[in-house]
């Protein structure tokens, strides 16, 4: 069973990277860390400048059989770097369509680590439905607070 992790966090020694580490529900997984790879922002007219590495990423979480996104809560959301990885799921609705097609079936789970007690209100809102919209399962949040 593959399981891919996208991380989305800002340091290299993150508490996000540490809770995955102890945490993940898998003892095997590739980890995505998308501060290190080039990432462009969502274009209406599919014009990325210069090729980057989400089309890549995609065909890694259609080729596992669970996608974990990590991230820290960044005021009261998820991180900026995994935000823009989430728009451009839209191009896997269109330009990549048949990827998106492919994402039904997998299992998706969160891990998220922030300073209060728990999970801000509305915070697993997006990952819960973006799972649905692919027809993936959407298997639940970790929440570790850092402090």
């Amino acid at each position: 069973m593959k399981t891919v992790v996208v991380l989305g966090t800002s340091r290299d020694d993150s508490y996000t990277l540490q809770a995955v580490k102890d945490h993940c529900p898998f003892n095997n997984y590739d980890l995505v860390d998308l501060r290190k790879l080039n990432i462009g922002y969502y274009s209406y007219n599919h014009n990325i400048n210069g090729a980057d590495d989400f089309t890549e990423i995609a065909v890694n979480m259609v080729a596992a059989d669970n996608i974990i996104f990590a991230t820290p809560v960044y005021w009261y959301a998820m991180s900026g770097v995994l935000k823009v990885f989430f728009d451009r799921f839209s191009e896997l609705l269109s330009t990549h369509k048949p990827l998106g097609k492919a994402l039904k079936g997998k299992t998706t789970y969160l891990i998220a680590t922030g300073a209060d007690a728990a999970l801000p209100p509305g915070f697993e809102v997006p990952f819960k439905l973006t799972s649905e919209y692919f027809e993936m399962s959407y298997a639940g949040a970790f929440y570790s607070m850092t402090r």
